[in-house]
């Protein structure tokens, strides 16, 4: 029963991520909020409590393209309370040029990989109080076509944002498999999963107009809603068929076998520690 648990959920002011938290407010959840603007984090919450009643919302901005912005959320998240039963990442994003962040990362590894990795690992702590947590990390299918090139998160080695984006969701899944395995024999599990090809407005941030105009189109002819696309979300945050189960990657409420590199042990290990020397924990 997920009923009473605390759940916290990024990127969760629209798209995927808000069909998430209404789903899991109407099953009567208390629920943290994160995302880049304090007002639409209100607009959502407000939202939310119209739609299901649930009063129990708290929310925090954070631009997650910010390990410092980042630190500071987690930090009050830890000081007001007093454990996290379910952390779903869920926000990301996509970029048409090469751009660095103030940490020096390429945008797209930074804002889709290093967040996940970075809040994660700063509120395990409070994870483990639950008495059975989950992490929830999103990814996509465009993993299968990804490859680290672990120069890429800093340099620009002939950027393109399809290939940024594929290399961000496959560190995704190579995160959660090597985080599955570092918290075996505790009670949290971690898994990640592709929520469809969903009509959200991720194309059309920080993109050219062009890009934009495509998206939209796409979106329009072949994507499913929102709440089709939260429901593996929803289902591996609350779902008591996959209690204990860990280090899975999932679509449509089903586990599916991910990219052979995802089972590569020495690149889960090598982007950990990579991940660990940019973005010191």
């Amino acid at each position: 029963m997920i009923q009473g648990k605390t759940v916290l959920i990024t990127g969760a002011t629209s798209g995927i991520g808000l069909a998430t938290a209404k789903a899991l407010a109407g099953q009567g959840t208390h629920l943290i909020l994160a995302a880049r603007s304090e007002a639409k984090l209100k607009e959502a919450s407000q939202d939310i409590t119209a739609t299901t009643s649930q009063k129990n919302i708290s929310y925090y901005a954070v631009d997650l393209s910010s390990q410092k912005s980042i630190r500071a959320m987690a930090a009050k998240v830890k000081a007001e309370h007093n454990s996290l039963d379910v952390l779903i990442n869920n926000a990301g994003g996509v970029f048409p040029d090469f751009a660095l962040t103030d940490d020096g990362l390429e945008m797209t590894i930074a804002t889709n990989h290093f967040s996940q990795f970075l809040l994660t690992n700063l509120l395990l702590d409070l994870i483990k109080k639950s008495d059975y947590a989950r992490i929830v990390n999103v990814s996509s299918d465009s993993h299968y076509n990804g490859k680290i090139d672990f120069e890429s998160f800093k340099k620009d080695k002939g950027y393109f944002i399809m290939k940024a984006y594929a290399q961000s969701k496959l560190a995704n899944v190579l995160f959660t498999q090597e985080l599955a395995a570092r918290l075996a024999g505790t009670q949290v599990t971690a898994n990640s999963l592709h929520p469809g090809f969903v009509k959200t407005n991720i194309g059309n941030k920080d993109t050219t107009w062009y890009a934009s105009a495509i998206w939209s189109l796409i979106t329009a002819i072949g994507a499913i809603s929102v709440e089709k696309g939260a429901a593996t979300s929803v289902y591996l945050a609350s779902s008591d068929e996959v209690r204990g189960v860990t280090g899975k990657y999932f679509n449509k409420c089903k586990e599916q076998k991910p990219g052979k590199q995802t089972f590569d042990k020495v690149l889960q290990k090598e982007l950990w520690r990579v991940s660990e020397e940019l973005c010191p924990l």
